[in-house]
């Protein structure tokens, strides 16, 4: 877990070591001694306990950092690509060069997904978020493209056969879906 998300105390992740290694209790309990800390099978179970009652909690802050994370994993796949052609520009050596733009091709599928999902979570989340839509995205009717294409899906089904084609063409690529011959 990174530090960003602990709610925990060290004690309390150690128990959730132990928890997603599925140790006995007892081996548990030689586990956290090994790492210093010697506590009963009484406390174990009691922050075992605790763990457990702060899943959600766990979930809601990882949710809430997502768009942070997101953002700086673009961020530093861009500064990436950037600095892979300052050098590409400053080698001499053409097997070096072809390289670094090996480096570079093999980048881009990542960088492309994380655009798509982008473009996917902010149009999910302007579709269901109760929150003021920005400016930018006050012209933007989603549900009334929703109607016009899919008369006869409900809202769940219509959500759901998006997600799944949106997904797969994240995943596979726009021309690599061979499991929809309708493409």
């Amino acid at each position: 877990m990174s530090h960003k998300f602990n709610i925990l105390t060290d004690t309390e992740q150690a128990v959730l070591q132990t928890m997603t290694m599925q140790m006995s209790p007892m081996k548990a309990l030689e586990y956290l001694k090994g790492l210093g800390i010697d506590i009963s099978k009484r406390t174990y179970f009691r922050c075992k306990k605790k763990v457990e009652s702060t899943k959600w909690q766990c979930l809601y802050r990882i949710a809430e950092l997502f768009t942070d994370q997101h953002l700086q994993r673009i961020d530093r796949l861009e500064l990436i690509e950037s600095l892979m052609w300052k050098n590409y520009d400053a080698e001499k050596n053409p097997h070096k060069k072809v390289d670094i733009l090996c480096s570079i091709v093999n980048m881009q599928p990542f960088l492309s997904n994380y655009y798509g999902a982008t473009r996917f979570v902010l149009e999910k989340r302007l579709k269901i978020d109760p929150i003021k839509k920005p400016p930018v995205y006050i012209d933007i009717d989603i549900d009334k493209k929703q109607s016009e294409e899919n008369k006869f899906y409900s809202q769940r089904d219509y959500l759901n056969k998006i997600e799944k084609g949106e997904l797969r063409r994240m995943t596979l690529g726009k021309d690599l879906d061979r499991f929809n011959p309708e493409q």
